[in-house]
């Protein structure tokens, strides 16, 4: 669970440095307010707070798809290499290049 604390003014500050995330009000906020908080708003909007959780959202969901992706093609290559090395290949099973252009996909 994750608190969030919404504030503009002194007597929020304690507020919003004990929560999770404290978020200010730019404009209309006071300083100490904006030192407490974690994250202060531009322009004195709640909309914002929710684009900006959708799109923390949106970025984590993507990472967690390039990593689903990668970890078996990382160790299938790792293995390759690795199998090349117990056996005593004399030449590489995946050149640089290859690993390279395999990571960009």
């Amino acid at each position: 669970q994750t608190c969030s604390m919404t504030g503009d003014g002194v007597n929020d500050a304690p507020a919003l440095k004990a929560a999770n995330i404290g978020v200010a009000m730019g404009i209309t906020g006071t300083d100490v307010s904006k030192e407490a908080a974690s994250m202060v708003l531009a322009d004195d909007n709640f909309a914002t707070i929710v684009r900006a959780v959708a799109e923390g959202r949106r970025v984590w969901n993507n990472l967690v798809k390039i990593m689903i992706f990668n970890m078996p093609v990382n160790f299938a290559q790792g293995m390759s290499v690795l199998f090349a090395f117990v056996i005593k290949m004399e030449a590489v099973p995946l050149t640089a290049i290859q690993v390279r252009s395999i990571s960009q996909v």
